[in-house]
């Protein structure tokens, strides 16, 4: 059905730009059992360090197991095998770096949560912590476990994943504040003293999510357990003048036997909370009983609803342009509809790793998000607009590495957006965990991509394009994308690469 409402819709989403302006078996869960959050681990065993790293990203503290340089990657200003020539030397700071949890929520700033370094390194798994209302943290749980933040409630949450590529995202409820923003990788949910949290939802993205379920249940300050949720549905209570004193989350790997949960009766409301279907259409059911208007997710899949109805078609939301397709779900990515010749723009979210291509609506300007990239960037990463100036097939680096496509970001800047990192200037000396850890890593300042999509802009953009630097903890108007596998160190190509015959993508 997907690929039918692809199909239909291209043609009149031509016209209009032209005219201008998996599952798993459930049963009733046995609650003596601990949870397994490391009893199902994942079969590619994760590179790399046993720390987390700050908000925005999850994953190795530094670059281990495949020889990736601990140290910066220098464009030497020699070696190009094609390309326009450059005087002076660029850095691209291709280097990993744990980085410290940002705090400031509710207008107040907080310490970070201490984090734990002491799990496997070859294990997935997730840690959580709760600001308590005498605004301190819980101590950080890893596993399957109940957090009890104490008879007032909690504030804000905080989780991070570790040791797989991904995301994990997570909002809350109260009555005063209604939904948070998704916080997401150690971020601090936002908070207002006096009003404990009533209700989360948590969801998982990328490798992460691809392998694993999240599971959490919630424990109320009248003593009602909640059945549990999956997967981003919400838990706990809403305006019953309640509030969640416990949360217990559990992980599964997809698929796995044993997942089996009650999720009868997860929220404690005057109605459901989320999205519900009807003959294949989605309708969102608000749990405090008002119509809702705004974003909502089933899963991985986004959704606007105006009164409870979803949206289809063109429609302008917060400033942007977007289309939905007949079944309600985002499209983020139109380039399989339109295949636009540009001109683009692009945005790079230096905070959350993010970047998205734009394209004209008419007088309107660059307001149509076409597609969004993830990227690693660091903290040299100038913000402001630039326009680039020149661009390189193969790029000689001062460490003796090497990158693909690669863009300059303005003229003079020592910073060019450019592929993951090789050894030499052949597609099969891949380091290996600059690819897995995009995202995650830092760098010193270049804007580092899977080679397909720095061969599409490469390929798209041409020298004179606007490139806009800026930092939101939101990803942009789409969802940060997320890399589609894990890669082994042994493997020495990357595998979006178009020119290499293995990954069958010869364009």
């Amino acid at each position: 059905m997907h690929k039918f409402f692809r199909h239909t819709a291209v043609a009149a989403l031509a016209a209009i730009l032209a005219a201008g302006p998996s599952t798993t078996a459930l049963a009733a869960q046995d609650d003596s059992n601990t949870g397994p959050a490391f009893d199902n681990t994942v079969s590619l065993e994760a590179p790399g360090s046993d720390a987390t790293t700050g908000p925005g990203v999850s994953g190795p503290a530094s670059e281990q197991g495949t020889g990736a340089s601990s140290g910066s990657a220098q464009d030497s200003g020699a070696g190009q095998t094609g390309g326009s020539q450059a005087d002076g030397s660029s850095q691209t700071a291709d280097s990993a770096q744990t980085g410290g949890t940002e705090a400031a929520q509710g207008g107040q700033t907080q310490e970070a949560p201490p984090i734990l370094t002491t799990e496997n390194t070859n294990q997935a798994f997730f840690q959580i912590q709760l600001l308590k209302s005498d605004l301190t943290w819980t101590t950080p749980v890893t596993g399957d476990s109940t957090i009890q933040p104490g008879s007032d409630g909690f504030l804000s949450m905080s989780i991070y994943i570790n040791n797989l590529p991904g995301d994990v995202l997570y909002r809350t409820y109260s009555s005063y504040t209604g939904w948070t923003e998704w916080a997401m990788n150690g971020g601090h949910t936002a908070w207002n003293l006096g009003f404990p949290v009533e209700a989360v939802q948590i969801r998982f993205n990328g490798v992460f999510g691809d392998n694993f379920d999240i599971y959490y249940t919630s424990t109320l300050n009248d003593g009602t357990q909640c059945s549990w949720s999956k997967n981003g549905a919400s838990n706990g209570t809403m305006n019953t003048g309640k509030f969640i004193t416990g949360l217990r989350l559990s992980m599964w790997g997809k698929n796995v036997a044993g997942a089996s949960y009650d999720l009868s009766s997860p929220l404690v409301a005057a109605a459901a909370d989320g999205i519900q279907f009807v003959n294949g259409m989605p309708f969102y059911s608000s749990g405090n009983g008002q119509p809702f208007t705004g974003w909502a997710w089933n899963d991985r899949d986004r959704y606007y609803f105006v009164n409870n109805t979803a949206v289809v078609g063109w429609q302008y939301i917060d400033g942007y342009k977007y289309f939905f397709e007949a079944d309600g779900k985002l499209v983020q990515d139109l380039e399989p509809y339109l295949g636009s010749q540009g001109p683009f723009m692009l945005r790079i979210n230096k905070a959350m790793n993010c970047t998205t291509v734009y394209i004209q609506d008419g007088e309107n300007g660059f307001i149509i998000p076409y597609k969004s990239f993830l990227c690693s960037t660091g903290d040299d990463t100038p913000l402001g607009d630039h326009v680039t100036p020149e661009k390189y097939r193969w790029r000689l680096m001062v460490t003796d590495e090497y990158c693909q496509y690669l863009t300059r970001l303005g003229s003079g800047l020592p910073i060019l957006l450019h592929s993951v990192i090789y050894e030499r200037p052949d597609p099969y000396t891949l380091k290996a965990d600059t690819y897995n850890w995009l995202g995650a890593t830092k760098s010193h300042g270049c804007i580092r991509y899977t080679t397909a999509d720095a061969k599409w802009i490469y390929d798209h953009c041409p020298v004179g394009t606007t490139v806009n630097v800026y930092e939101s903890t939101v990803p942009g108007p789409f969802d940060r994308p997320a890399i589609k596998t894990m890669i082994p160190s042994t493997q020495k190509y990357d595998p979006t690469d178009p020119t290499v015959p293995e990954n069958g993508l010869a364009q």
